[in-house]
């Protein structure tokens, strides 16, 4: 009989031992997401502050164009008037559309800025924040290319506009 119970005893260990074996639940690692390196967040962090650091540039370099415009363009205004009421101190005509050329090829160099800052944004994810605005300053200044031909007034206002987008890229985007 005390074979028989040790062989029982036996029996149900191993029983509860398969049961409890069933019962246990395998455990997976979880998989993590992977935080950026120091390094890659101080890589963003310096392309951050380098975009900012160029707009900033940017905004001088349109607002400095913008000043002395408006004192050329005023002196071209009166020179005009001058030589159509017939005024002695008249300024010759050819002079006058010198100077017009001058400004346009200078409306130019302005687009052209405009245009590398934007080529310069657009590849960089770590400056998309500041592309919307970059891109339509860039455009504003193309848009002073062709108005400065005809209008000197209406092609300095689209610089002032895409100044205020560099700005407004500056103030939004952190």
């Amino acid at each position: 009989m005390r074979k028989a119970l040790i062989t029982i005893s036996l029996c149900l260990l191993m029983l509860f031992a398969s049961a409890s074996e069933a019962q246990t639940r395998r455990r997976t690692t979880s998989k993590r997401r992977a935080e950026p390196s120091r390094a890659a967040v101080a890589k963003t962090a310096a392309e951050v502050q380098s975009g900012r650091t160029r707009i900033g540039a940017e905004i001088k370099t349109l607002t400095q164009f913008v000043f002395v415009l408006g004192g050329v363009s005023r002196s071209i205004q009166s020179a005009e008037l001058a030589n159509r009421t017939g005024d002695r101190a008249a300024v010759p005509v050819e002079e006058i559309e010198r100077n017009k050329a001058r400004i346009r090829d200078s409306f130019k160099s302005v687009g052209s800025g405009l245009n590398a800052l934007e080529a310069s944004f657009r590849p960089n994810a770590a400056l998309a924040a500041f592309y919307p605005f970059v891109a339509e300053a860039s455009r504003l200044g193309e848009a002073a290319q062709s108005q400065a031909a005809s209008n000197l007034d209406e092609a300095g206002r689209s610089i002032i506009k895409a100044v205020s987008q560099l700005t407004d890229a500056l103030a939004t985007a952190h």
